[in-house]
């Protein structure tokens, strides 16, 4: 199983008063990865309203390693790491250029029809991304 992989450099207003990475901004960065998996393996958020299933983020967890600062490169490593019925996992590593893991976080998400019930995570979903699931077991 091998991870997704995109790539941010920190920008100066993302920093807080100590010069590195403010905590919040993590899960802004999470947020973008996520998009870009969802774009790259062909599904964009435009398919989530088709299929009258939308993701919505029900808990967020990071543990924070290092720091991060102003133009630095990050790297975060992207995987499905458990699933539900009607809800998906998401792991995540951030690291630095030269290696040194910044982050670790987790996001599930549910999903919802237009009502905001619960639904079934779609098969369409489930087959685009199960090349980035972590095995069971």
């Amino acid at each position: 199983m091998r991870p997704f992989v995109t790539s941010f450099v920190v920008r100066t207003y993302e920093l807080d008063g100590f010069r590195h990475v403010n905590n919040a901004v993590f899960v802004q960065y999470l947020e973008a990865a996520r998009g870009d998996f969802v774009r790259a393996v062909g599904l964009g958020y435009a398919k989530f309203h088709e299929w009258a299933a939308c993701p919505v983020v029900v808990r967020v967890e990071v543990d924070y390693a290092t720091p991060a600062a102003a133009d630095e490169l990050l790297t975060i490593e992207l995987r499905i790491s458990a699933w539900r019925r009607t809800q998906v996992e998401f792991a995540y590593e951030v690291r630095r250029a030269d290696g040194a893991t910044v982050a670790r976080a987790m996001t599930r998400h549910a999903f919802v029809n237009p009502d905001g019930a619960p639904v079934r995570v779609p098969d369409e979903f489930r087959r685009a991304v199960e090349a980035w699931a972590i095995p069971e077991g």
